[in-house]
C-alpha cells in the first residue's frame, strides 16, 4: 500500500490534454482490434504423436511465458520491466522493489497484490499445440508483497500453476509448479538508478490422478538481478533484468524411477535462463521522473512501454503434456524471443486508468508457431477514506488476456497509487 495524502492536480497545456484524452479513449478500440485479429495467426495445433519414452535421459522444460502477475502487468502485456513502480514490476525486475511513484511519501510503505483465474476446458497454457488442460482443480495465479523503507525495497512474489492433463492426452497426471522470487533493491544517484538482486526458485510436483500418488518432486534456486535507469526530469526509463537457469538436480521419487506407476521419470526439471530489456516513455504535463507534491499525481497521461524477453534453451528439454502421454515432445531446443507492447492512460484524473497491449508469445516447441496475445484492462477508483491523517483511495482493477487456446481474466481490489 503506497502512503498517500492530499493530491494536487497539475495543469496541462490544452493541446497536450486533447491528445492524451483522444489516445486514452482509443485504447479500448485498440484492444478490440487486436482481439479481432488473433485468429489470423493462431498456432498450428497438431495431434500428439511423439516418440515414446524409453530411458531417463531427458529433462522437463519448466518455463514461464504468458503474462502472469498483477492486473496492471497482465493488461499491459507484461511490458512493465522499465515502468517498474510498486507491485506491477515485482514479477519481472528485482530492481522495481526500490522504485516508488514520484510523489510525496513517508519513509515506510508497503503494497500487495494477488491475481488468480480458473482456466476453461481445452486450455493450452504452454502453447505446445495440445489443448488438454482439464478445468477440474486447475489454477493459475500470482501473488506478491512489497516492503519499502527509504531508498531500500524488499519484495517476495511468485507464480503458481496447477492443472490436470485430460484423458485425450493419454495421461491422467496432475501437475503443480511454483516459481518464487525474493529480491532486495536500492536506489542510487538521487533516485536516478535502481538496482536489485535476488533469488528465483523452481518447484515441480507431478502426481497421478488415479489415487493421487506422487511421481516426483523437485526444487532448486538461482540468482537474478535488474537495473532501472530513470534520469531526473526526463520522460523515459530504460531497464534490464536477467535470471540464471534453475537446475533442480536429481529428481526426488518414492518408487522405481524406471517404472513409477508405468512412467519413466525425468532426470531433471529446469527453469531456463531469461533476460529482458525494456524501455518506456510517458507523455504528460510534467516530466515522468519529477517529484510532485502530494501523494497522488492525478495527471492525464499516456505511458508507452516495450519489452523484449529472451528465454534460454534447454538442450535436453521436453514438454510436460507429452510426458503425461509417456512421449517425448522436444521443448526449448532454441532460445525463444517474446516482444511485448503495453499502453496505459489516465483518462479521468484520479478516477480512471485504461490499459491495453500486445505480445507475441514465442513457442518453445517445433510443432507450434508464435502465438499473438491481446490484453486490456482498467483501474477504477471506488472511494477514499482517511486513516492516520492520510487519504487512502480504494480501487478495482480488472485485466484480460486472450489468445488462441488461452484465456486469462481477473478482478482485484486494492489501493490507488
Amino acid at each position: 500500500m503506497a502512503i498517500v495524502a492530499t493530491s494536487r492536480c497539475s495543469t496541462a497545456k490544452p493541446r497536450r490534454r486533447r491528445v492524451l484524452g483522444r489516445v486514452g479513449l482509443a485504447l479500448p478500440a485498440l484492444f478490440g482490434l487486436v482481439i479481432a485479429t488473433l485468429p489470423l495467426r493462431s498456432a498450428r495445433a497438431q495431434a500428439a504423436s511423439f516418440p515414446p519414452i524409453t530411458s531417463r535421459n531427458f529433462d522437463i522444460d519448466l518455463f514461464e511465458q504468458p503474462a502472469l502477475g498483477s492486473p496492471r502487468l497482465i493488461a499491459m502485456s507484461g511490458a512493465v520491466n522499465s515502468v517498474a513502480e510498486g507491485a506491477a514490476g515485482l514479477y519481472t525486475n528485482p530492481a522495481s522493489a526500490a522504485v516508488r511513484p514520484e510523489t510525496d511519501a513517508e519513509k515506510f510503505a508497503w503494497n500487495v497484490y494477488f491475481n488468480s483465474y480458473v482456466p476453461v476446458d481445452g486450455q493450452d497454457s504452454n502453447n505446445n499445440g495440445q489443448a488438454v488442460t482439464s478445468v477440474h482443480r486447475s489454477l493459475l495465479g500470482a501473488a506478491g508483497l512489497l516492503l519499502q523503507y527509504g531508498p531500500w525495497g524488499l519484495s517476495l512474489d511468485g507464480g503458481y500453476t496447477a492443472h490436470e492433463i485430460a484423458a485425450e492426452a493419454g495421461g491422467g497426471l496432475g501437475v503443480r509448479s511454483f516459481i518464487p522470487h525474493v529480491a532486495l533493491a536500492r536506489t542510487f544517484a538521487g533516485g536516478s538508478i535502481a538496482a536489485g538482486v535476488g533469488l528465483r526458485g523452481g518447484a515441480l510436483n507431478v502426481y497421478t490422478l488415479m489415487g493421487g500418488d506422487t511421481l516426483f518432486t523437485r526444487f532448486g534456486l538461482s540468482g537474478e538481478g535488474g537495473v532501472v535507469w530513470k534520469p531526473r526530469e526526463q520522460d523515459f526509463r530504460v531497464a534490464f533484468s536477467g535470471a540464471l537457469p534453475v537446475h533442480t538436480g536429481s529428481v526426488d521419487y518414492k518408487c522405481d524411477p524406471s517404472n513409477c506407476d508405468g512412467y519413466i521419470l525425468p532426470s531433471d526439471a529446469i527453469v531456463p535462463w531469461s533476460a529482458t530489456v525494456g524501455g518506456a516513455w510517458r507523455f504528460g504535463p510534467t516530466p515522468w521522473n519529477h517529484q510532485v507534491g502530494g501523494a497522488y499525481r492525478d495527471e492525464r497521461q499516456l505511458t508507452v512501454a516495450v519489452d523484449l524477453t529472451f528465454t534460454g534453451a534447454v538442450s535436453n528439454g521436453y514438454g510436460m503434456e507429452a510426458f503425461a502421454a509417456k512421449q517425448l515432445q522436444p521443448s526449448g531446443q532454441d532460445i525463444s524471443v517474446t516482444p511485448r507492447l503495453g499502453l496505459e492512460a489516465e483518462v479521468l484524473r484520479g478516477w480512471l486508468r485504461v490499459r491495453a497491449g500486445f505480445y507475441d508469445e514465442a513457442s518453445r516447441f517445433a510443432d507450434t508457431s508464435a502465438r499473438p496475445h491481446g490484453t486490456g484492462g482498467a483501474e477504477v477508483r471506488l472511494f477514499a477514506f482517511h486513516l492516520g491523517g492520510h487519504e487512502r483511495r480504494v480501487s478495482a482493477s480488472f485485466a484480460a488476456d486472450f489468445a488462441a487456446r488461452y484465456k486469462n481474466g481477473g478482478l482485484s481490489i486494492g489501493f490507488w497509487n
